[in-house]
């Protein structure tokens, strides 16, 4: 295992326990803030290429730290670099899968990820309600969906509207009692959660995985975050990456969702951010200490992972 630290936005150098135990196992920290402006909500490609510059080149058992979850589209971007096919394991209480605009950006990157030809499949796992009603009508990326190459396993079923064709996959099937326009999503809390992991890890395709946790998906417990927040526990995300880890070798892995200030973003990208979520205000020291326990326990799992 190789950490990295990204230090886009600060709310991991206050995190002094974990850069003590990445520098422990050989990890470095990446200087980012300057790019931060350029990146947060939404990238700027130049800004991009230019954080690409200063990774090291990719390698089996990286793992990357990088902030809030308003970066998380920086998974486009490490998976970008890598060269063999690969399915995307993608914990998250939003499911990141709007095609328009043609952006990178946080609530974009899953649609960007499946126009790479070396993505197999993305496979999301924990969305709230919110984001699953009405899919068409946000600019989902239905088609993948129909496809099989975009699975998603929200936190709880919901029927909602859906104008289109009739379909059945993993993760939503078209039900009769709803008609050809109903779609029905069905919920991890519907049935025991490993058994669900095990059927999806059992349908994976060939070839290894990456997987990227935003901790939003998590309870406010377990996490401290920038955005609307999730119902799995630590322990469930970690015990399926222990199972997925035994039918498929793990390339690497990004981690976000650590609470940050936002600061000063501009009219674009405070437009984006109002239309998103509403910042909230968290004690920092509260917040780092919360996110800080969540990571050491993600980082000492998947050394003994990657080991």
């Amino acid at each position: 295992m190789r950490p990295h630290i990204l230090d886009l936005d600060g709310a991991l150098a206050g995190q002094p326990v974990l850069m003590g135990a990445c520098a422990a196992a050989g990890g470095h920290v990446v200087a980012a803030r300057d790019l931060a402006p350029r990146l947060r909500l939404q990238a700027q490609r130049a800004a991009l290429a230019t954080l690409g510059g200063r990774l090291a080149a990719p390698a089996p058992g990286d793992i990357y730290f990088y902030g809030s979850g308003d970066f998380h589209h920086l998974t486009l971007l490490l998976v970008e670099r890598l060269e063999q096919p690969v399915s995307i394991i993608h914990f998250d209480n939003h499911p990141d899968w709007v095609r328009v605009p043609a952006s990178v950006n946080c609530g974009s990157w899953v649609a960007r990820a499946l126009e790479l030809r070396q993505v197999l499949r993305v496979v999301t796992i924990g969305p709230g309600r919110a984001d699953m009603a009405a899919p068409q009508l946000k600019g989902a990326d239905m088609a993948s969906v129909r496809t099989g190459r975009l699975e998603i396993h929200p936190f709880a079923s919901q029927a909602t509207f859906y104008a289109g064709p009739a379909f059945e996959t993993a993760s939503a099937e078209g039900d009769p009692g709803i008609g050809r326009c109903g779609l029905r999503w069905h919920g991890l809390s519907d049935r025991d959660f490993m058994i669900r992991m095990a059927d999806v890890a059992d349908r994976l395709p060939d070839g290894p995985l990456w997987i990227t946790l935003d901790k939003d998906v998590l309870t406010q417990r377990e996490a401290v975050t920038n955005w609307d927040q999730g119902q799995l526990t630590l322990e469930q995300v970690l015990d399926a990456i222990a199972l997925f880890a035994e039918h498929r070798p793990i390339l690497g892995m990004d981690v976000c969702g650590d609470y940050s200030p936002e600061g000063a973003l501009g009219p674009w990208r405070t437009f984006l951010a109002f239309c998103d979520r509403a910042q909230r205000p968290v004690p920092e020291a509260a917040g780092h200490a919360v996110n800080q326990a969540a990571n050491l326990r993600i980082l000492r799992h998947m050394g003994d992972l990657l080991s």
